[in-house]
């Protein structure tokens, strides 16, 4: 079975962007080794709020990943690699009985959620901006039950930002 991962940044508070969904905020992506994570990775998980923000910065950054987009507006895409699908929990447990790499969850909130109530996710990649919103969109919201996890790994980098990788809890 393919591992579900859930690589986000937050603010120290907890939200993973600001109220209007902006990230403006975020700083130090240069310290972080995306490039090492994306060859681990082959395809994508997010909500179309995020999707939107994604294309929004410019050219799509993931080409040669496969990606998928929660939504419930029945869209297509002219990009063969995006597929759009309102069906969250069965794409998810579909895919990860598939052949591949490691799939990331982009997110955003209702994903995160959805997913880890099914308990879907495997690993949890909290990196922490040092900045406080005092308000946003939570990183978790909705959640159902206690979800019990084990601290695998932590980073602290120059500009202040900490990583924490989790793996969910087993029984």
């Amino acid at each position: 079975m393919r591992k579900v991962i859930l690589l986000i940044t937050c603010s120290l508070d907890g939200f993973i962007a600001s109220e209007d969904g902006n990230v403006d905020w975020l700083v130090g992506d240069e310290e972080y080794d995306f490039d090492t994570f994306l060859a681990a990775i082959d395809t994508l998980l997010m909500g179309y709020n995020t999707y939107h923000q994604v294309i929004g910065f410019g050219d799509w950054p993931y080409e040669d990943k496969e990606c998928y987009v929660f939504t419930k507006q029945h869209l297509t895409s002219e990009d063969s690699n995006v597929i759009f699908s309102d069906r969250p929990v069965k794409t998810t447990e579909s895919l990860i009985q598939e052949d591949g790499k490691a799939i990331w969850v982009v997110g955003g909130a209702s994903i995160i959620s959805l997913l880890l109530n099914s308990g879907l996710i495997n690993e949890l990649r909290i990196v922490i901006q040092p900045i406080i919103l005092g308000k946003g969109i939570p990183l978790f919201k909705d959640i159902k039950d206690n979800i019990k996890l084990d601290l695998s790994s932590s980073h602290e980098y120059e500009s202040g930002i900490v990583e924490l990788v989790y793996q969910l809890h087993k029984v």
